[in-house]
């Protein structure tokens, strides 16, 4: 996973919405406040278009993040102990109610599956963190909240971003140890009692 193609992406995407958001904002202000006895002119409605535009462009950016980002985390550490697999890690988030749970096993549930992961192949990889991904399902929630939502709203994308970077690290981890031929070396380097999974 190139972590420079996927976070570039999202936040080229975060930035073109952050962007049009604020000309929008300011449009309306001016609307409002200054040209309140006046029909919006063409300058206005450009900008409320470029505005939805934004919007439209970043939630159709951030849907297909969440199901790319969801199925490379999960399908990097299937070895049959995993909570779930990768179909079931996006497929879930669609059932309601239920997906409140969901997402805080797919997201806060992956840094657990993913340490468990490295030491039952013994793997000299560094452990994953758990803040940043058990904070940003929380957030999700508190978006419902009146007021607190809006906040909770604008800090999310950017622990998205740091999800992209921590996940791409991550799988890149195990896969150039994959790449290196580390199922061998961890069969020879075990105990007698020690069996590696195979990938």
């Amino acid at each position: 996973m190139s972590k420079t193609l996927y976070a570039g992406i999202f936040s080229f995407s975060l930035g073109l919405f952050l962007l049009f958001g604020v000309l929008l904002g300011v449009a309306l202000l001016l609307q409002n406040f200054v040209w309140f006895q006046e029909a919006p002119g063409l300058g206005v409605q450009l900008i409320a278009i470029l505005g939805i535009l934004g919007f439209v462009q970043f939630l159709i950016v951030q849907s297909v993040y969440t199901c790319v980002i969801l199925w490379k985390m999960w399908s990097s550490i299937q070895d049959g102990s995993a909570r779930t697999t990768p179909g079931k890690a996006i497929l879930f988030l669609f059932i309601p109610f239920f997906n409140i749970y969901w997402i805080f096993q797919v997201w806060g549930g992956f840094p657990t599956d993913y340490n468990n992961y490295i030491d039952r192949r013994r793997l000299p990889v560094p452990h994953l963190s758990a803040g940043v991904f058990k904070a940003y399902p929380a957030l999700i929630l508190v978006t419902a909240i009146p007021f607190l939502g809006i906040l909770a709203a604008l800090i999310n994308p950017f622990l998205f971003v740091a999800i992209i970077c921590r996940t791409c690290d991550a799988v890149n981890a195990l896969a150039e140890w994959r790449s290196a031929g580390w199922d061998r070396a961890t069969q020879q380097n075990a105990p007698s009692n020690f069996v590696a999974q195979p990938t």
